[in-house]
């Protein structure tokens, strides 16, 4: 990132911060809505700029500059922005075989982080069951034993919160089709816990998305049809997108229809090798990269 791209993007976190603190909804999510004009993605707002805000805010709590109920109200005006976000990003795209869970362990009364994991990883595709907020350790895994997911990720931002996520842990590993693990939350990171081919600990939302990924493919037992037509989608919207075309500029580049083009960035068309051809020449890819599997499991 330069220089000026750093400059501005500080100032639009506190610009963010002192609209959030005023309690301006409006004016809060218009900064929001520049920087996805900007052309920066839902996961680099997050990153760089809505959890920034956060962490400042949270500071400035501790620090006695603001009352515990100008938090609350930040904190408020935050989810609001990202239930926003989610009705603007959601796709009716088929969801991956896949189900993950996302949960805040018991006594986690802070769950945003833990609700921009979900709403990423929906995003991509996969079929995300969250939970919320501090979900009590027995429930919890009940719910994962009923519901069967191939990945649990849990939110630990307290210490308080440690107990917990070891005995969640040690509940899962003795389950006959154990999920993977993924863990995140300020408490985990400073753990140090360990990682492994089953668990992993992000730290932040974005890369909780691309180890959900890598950890979901590592116990991938064979390769999907469906699953590679969605990966073949996403990788077609995502390059459109990042050459600023509508799907009619690609229909027309790739001499497709554009209702080809929703069809196959829907993941709902088995296309030919000429079609792959046309549409890696226009994208300015290769069909080898188009077709990998990077497009299914984000690594």
């Amino acid at each position: 990132m330069s220089a000026l791209n750093e400059y501005q993007t500080c100032q639009r976190q506190q610009l963010y911060v002192r609209t959030l603190l005023n309690g301006d909804d409006d004016a809060a999510f218009q900064i929001i809505h520049q920087s996805l004009l900007a052309r920066r993605s839902l996961g680099d707002v997050y990153l760089n700029l809505i959890s920034p805000a956060l962490v400042e805010i949270g500071q400035l709590w501790c620090d006695g500059e603001i009352g515990v109920g100008l938090e609350k109200l930040a904190s408020h005006l935050v989810l609001k922005h990202l239930e926003r976000l989610r009705g603007m990003h959601s796709s009716e795209r088929p969801r991956l075989p896949q189900r993950i869970l996302v949960a805040c362990v018991e006594g986690e009364l802070h769950c945003i982080g833990a609700r921009m994991v979900a709403d990423l990883l929906d995003i991509e595709g996969w079929s995300v069951d969250f939970l919320g907020a501090d979900v009590p350790t027995p429930s919890l895994i009940e719910t994962i034993k009923i519901r069967r997911p191939r990945l649990v990720a849990l939110s630990v931002r307290t210490p308080s919160g440690l107990a917990h996520v070891r005995r969640v842990v040690g509940e899962l590993r003795t389950m006959a089709d154990a999920p993977k693990i993924l863990l995140g939350g300020q408490a985990m990171i400073r753990n140090e816990w360990p990682s492994d081919a089953t668990c992993a600990v992000a730290r932040n939302a974005l890369e909780g998305v691309q180890l959900a990924g890598k950890l979901l493919k590592a116990g991938r037992p064979k390769a999907v049809l469906k699953e590679y037509l969605i990966g073949l989608g996403r990788g077609v919207r995502d390059l459109r997108n990042k050459k600023g075309w509508t799907q009619e500029q690609l229909a027309e580049s790739a001499r497709l229809t554009r209702g080809s083009i929703v069809a196959i960035e829907g993941g709902k068309q088995n296309i030919s090798m000429d079609v792959v051809l046309r549409l890696a020449n226009s994208l300015g890819t290769s069909p080898e990269d188009l077709l990998s599997s990077h497009n299914i499991f984000r690594s």
